[in-house]
């Protein structure tokens, strides 16, 4: 009955688990991040405004009242009296780049969703190579475990039948040994914590468990083509949503300057009753007429004084971006440098993993017939187990910066 429970467990726990795979990641970060999430809210906020802006813009506001003193609403009621439209005939182009500045909000909006995607990515896919790397530490150190387990039974057994075995080498082994099952305790927490770390950024629930899939870093690198991209800085997401600040910050200036212009408008309105002023009473008419407007508002040096803070800020946005482009060039330029120098130490390490195989399969023939001490054998195993360790981080490494890459030039 235990057994049979205990299959069970292990089939349940299969059909509930979620295995991923780095472009399932990658997909789910688009859609279930948090954080993409309230940008993709960030574009519904500014498409809203957009529509807002555009309505200003070719519908005039309409007023329908009535406003009367207190006795005769009183015996009168309420009733509506009048309607009128006010249209704007000119106001400076404040309407006008009101609208054009809402459309480049949402420009940058969508910029931003963008980047925050790609910077999401990033980070999701560093928390899986880090699970995947625990769990690598871990099977290596498994190996190495399970060897000094078989040594520590050969060597005790030798001690305990007084074959000339020092008790200092039975220690040694076994010290060895709980401090391999200890690292792998370490290594296995390490890997829950980044598998966690994962689904927060994935938008899962913490208490689904998940089986991440084995990347082929060799594969992968086979698959590239040239890294060399002849896209202009300013033709990036990075670059474009640059450039949109200063468009807002133009447009800000626009705005502001149209404070300096009066408002000419028309003012259509229909009067449907109105109060004799002998009677007090409300009497019926049916009169429209059209009026001429012009408005002009004196705000003491204030207008003067917004509108430079709008050339100052304008300065600002542009002196940013090109200090922002210069950045973004040299982050490819450095990034360029790493991917070069990860290749050709991945290409080392991979060099040094086979020589260190082959010695160690001589040092667990000379180890089995007591021609080398423990020592000597466990730093042959230790050095092969940090050259693969170091080869699959840089491996992971080395895809990490490619993709951070290309998320620069996209």
């Amino acid at each position: 009955m235990k057994n049979r429970f205990i299959l069970f467990l292990i089939f349940s726990s299969k059909i509930f688990s979620k295995e991923l795979n780095l472009n399932e990641i990658l997909k789910r970060v688009e859609s279930n991040n948090p954080d993409v999430r309230i940008k993709e809210l960030d574009i519904k906020i500014k498409q809203k405004a957009e529509r807002k802006a555009f309505k200003n813009l070719v519908l005039p506001p309409i007023t329908i009242g009535s406003e009367n003193d207190l006795k005769t609403a009183k015996n009168e009621g309420f009733g509506f009296e009048k309607i009128e439209a006010v249209i704007p005939v000119f106001q400076g182009g404040k309407m006008i780049n009101t609208y054009r500045k809402s459309k480049k909000e949402l420009e940058l909006a969508k910029a931003e969703r963008k980047m925050a995607i790609y910077s999401w990515q990033e980070v999701s896919i560093k928390e899986y190579f880090n699970a995947l790397n625990y769990a690598k530490q871990k099977e290596i150190t498994d190996i190495t475990i399970e060897t000094l387990k078989k040594q520590y039974n050969r060597i005790k057994q030798l001690y305990e039948e007084n074959q000339q075995v020092a008790k200092s080498e039975v220690l040694k082994i076994e010290a060895d040994l709980k401090n391999n099952i200890a690292l792998n305790f370490e290594n296995s927490e390490k890997e829950r914590s980044s598998k966690d770390i994962l689904m927060h950024l994935l938008g899962y629930d913490l208490n689904q468990n998940i089986i991440l899939s084995e990347f082929n870093s060799i594969e992968y690198l086979k698959s590239l083509k040239s890294l060399k991209s002849s896209r202009k800085l300013k033709d990036t997401t990075f670059g474009k949503s640059q450039g949109l600040m200063v468009d807002l910050a133009e447009y800000d200036l626009k705005i502001s300057k149209s404070e300096l212009y009066p408002t000419l408008y028309v003012k259509p309105s229909h009067k449907f009753r109105e109060e004799n002023l002998n009677t007090h009473k409300y009497e019926t008419v049916n009169e429209g007429r059209v009026e001429v407007g012009l408005n002009y508002t004196f705000a003491w040096g204030g207008t003067l004084d917004s509108i430079n803070q709008s050339e100052y800020k304008l300065d600002q946005a542009k002196i940013k971006y090109d200090k922002n482009l210069q950045v973004l060039e040299l982050d490819i330029k450095n990034k360029v440098g790493e991917i070069r120098s990860l290749a050709k130490q991945s290409d080392l390490q991979k060099e040094r993993v086979k020589l260190l195989r082959e010695n160690l399969k001589i040092d667990n023939l000379k180890y089995e017939n007591d021609l080398i001490s423990t020592f000597d054998y466990l730093n042959s195993l230790n050095q092969l187990k940090n050259a693969e360790e170091n080869f699959y981080k840089l491996q992971k490494t080395l895809v990490l910066s490619i993709i951070e890459y290309t998320n620069l030039y996209r």
